[in-house]
């Protein structure tokens, strides 16, 4: 049972990036890697810099904004050298025959022969010009890109998977301990309330998870001690057997 360490009241006009800020100024710089599995309206890349600033790796479960067809070939799959901000080859390996980087977009042109006769040119991202094709993506689109590809895999699954218990929060806080209808007004008393609502969720939990452990400990010591009674009697009839 996970105890609930962090709670914040602030208006509806106050954004979901500005609570990940504010949680983010709290924390400081950690000594150990800490994972931060949030909501896709709670992250973006600026926030993921700053966070790892701080040794903070902030896991998004989903992301804002429509996904990108499955038939269409992901910017990711691009050989891009971002260190030296150079696209070195297509999916297919062939290499462009120029590359630039300027106010944080990436541009590569691509023979028109080797494009046009390509068998995955029409899931291709490159745009057709009049002598070449195109390739064009801001370094923020490719980091996107790339996240999504990250966020299909078995392993981030698992990860983002222990995010779904604290989805129901809100929803216990609504129906069983009626936070949209606090008895006092102000945002510092509102809040302070709300403190008590958490720590009442706190400490439910904390009653529970002991008296489970009671209960596992309990059995246990049954059961080892069914055991011995059990081999003992096994024991001693196979003497008097002999």
């Amino acid at each position: 049972h996970r105890i609930i360490t962090h709670y914040d009241l602030q208006p509806n006009t106050y954004s979901d990036q500005k609570f990940s800020d504010d949680y983010l100024e709290k924390q400081g710089k950690q000594d150990e890697e800490l994972r931060v599995l949030v909501d896709g309206a709670y992250y973006s890349e600026e926030i993921s810099k700053n966070a790892e600033k701080n040794n903070i790796k902030m896991i998004p479960t989903n992301l804002v904004g429509r996904n990108p067809s499955s038939e269409k070939t992901g910017y990711e799959q691009f050989d891009i050298d971002e260190s030296n901000h150079i696209v070195n080859a297509c999916p297919m390996h062939h290499a462009p025959t120029d590359s630039k980087f300027k106010k944080q977009v990436y541009r590569a042109h691509f023979s028109k022969k080797l494009c046009t006769n390509c068998p995955h040119r029409p899931h291709c991202p490159v745009s057709e010009q009049k002598k070449q094709f195109l390739f064009e993506v801001s370094e923020t689109k490719l980091h996107c890109s790339m996240l999504r590809a990250e966020m299909g895999t078995a392993e981030y699954k698992e990860i983002a998977s222990k995010r779904a218990g604290v989805e129901g929060i809100p929803s216990i806080l609504r129906r069983k301990h009626d936070v949209d209808h606090l008895p006092v007004r102000g945002r510092v008393r509102s809040k302070v309330w709300f403190g008590f609502k958490i720590d009442a969720i706190n400490t439910k939990r904390f009653i529970k998870s002991r008296i489970e452990t009671t209960k596992s400990a309990l059995a246990s010591l049954v059961n080892n001690n069914l055991l011995e009674v059990l081999c003992f009697q096994r024991t001693f009839l196979l003497r008097q057997a002999a």
